[in-house]
């Protein structure tokens, strides 16, 4: 008898016992990403093809849907309000860092509301000029535009955008004078490099490589920490002069606050798993991009230095968000 007692006490102390039992029965439907940037993008690209490893690799569908608008609020709300169970994910970007700096109010705080899940891709940026500037090097346009006050001036795709962010930097770590000019967005703002309306632009390396390669487009410097396999001979700016220099986008993942910890491990494992296919690791490098992966808490000590980086480059330039 005392047998039996003590085996029914092991059967229902294994029930009782925590366990990942989230993971066990995660995903337990339809999963949905919500994309904070238009189609068509890298970022919503990278999103589409790690999408379509989740669903080969968790067995269900994982849909994406682009909620673009109000520098990522609107899909950020959007998920802030969905339940906290790992079946809405959050594609998130810089905004994520920079929306308080700028000042854009929103109805969460992405800190305390949302938990990072895994690093997608950093998102290094080339410092490129017009052929008509006398400048071959960064060190050059350095000297250039200290002997020049606010003459030279640099595109972007808006007030606090990151090629914005980028730029200001640059000048804030050097001590040069550039004059910002705005336009609607990254296509605009290269068109008016091309056009000789601005001298400078902190490009996406996909986006100036055919210029740099016809001769349109000088590439001085990337902002990464090294240098690109698309632009080998093509030095970081920490490489010419500017000590610690980094200044990267980025794309990741993200939960509501209060996801399982069981579900947030099933997650990063599988996206990390999805970036390493030869599918997604041959478009990263094709694309001037450079692979995340990590565990959540890296993710979340990134969030934390990029968040750190770009308050200071904010505050220090009085930058104020569309």
């Amino acid at each position: 008898m005392a047998r039996v007692l003590f085996a029914l006490f092991l059967a229902s102390a294994m029930l009782l016992e925590p366990g990942p039992a989230a993971s066990q029965t995660y995903p337990a439907r339809q999963v949905h990403m919500v994309v904070t940037f238009p189609p068509g993008g890298n970022a919503d690209t990278i999103a589409r093809l790690v999408a379509d490893k989740l669903t080969q690799h968790l067995r269900q569908p994982v849909i994406v849907e682009n909620k673009p608008g109000a520098a990522s609020i609107v899909g950020t709300t959007a998920v802030v309000q969905a339940p906290a169970d790992g079946h809405t994910l959050l594609q998130v970007g810089t905004n994520v860092s920079t929306n308080p700096a700028l000042g854009h109010k929103t109805s969460y705080d992405a800190e305390r509301d949302l938990e990072p899940v895994a690093l997608l891709v950093t998102v290094p940026a080339v410092v490129v000029v017009h052929p008509s500037l006398p400048v071959n090097t960064l060190a050059e346009l350095i000297v250039h535009a200290k002997s020049r006050p606010g003459e030279v001036n640099y595109g972007s795709a808006g007030n606090g955008s990151f090629p914005h962010l980028t730029m200001e930097k640059l000048a804030q770590d050097t001590g040069i004078k550039l004059t910002h000019v705005p336009f609607r967005g990254f296509g605009p703002a290269l068109i008016g490099l091309l056009r000789n309306d601005v001298n400078v632009l902190a490009s996406d390396i996909p986006g100036a490589l055919e210029h740099v390669r016809a001769g349109k487009l000088r590439a001085l410097a990337v902002t990464g920490s090294t240098r690109m396999p698309m632009l080998p001979g093509v030095p970081t700016i920490a490489e010419v002069g500017v000590p610690d220099y980094e200044g990267v986008g980025f794309v990741g993942i993200m939960v509501r606050a209060g996801t399982s910890r069981d579900v947030i491990d099933v997650l990063n494992r599988e996206i990390n798993r999805a970036l390493a296919s030869p599918e997604i690791a041959n478009h990263i490098a094709a694309n001037g991009l450079v692979a995340g992966s990590g565990s959540p808490e890296d993710f979340a000590a990134f969030l934390k230095r990029d968040k750190a980086v770009w308050t200071k480059v904010i505050a220090t330039g009085g930058i104020k968000g569309e």
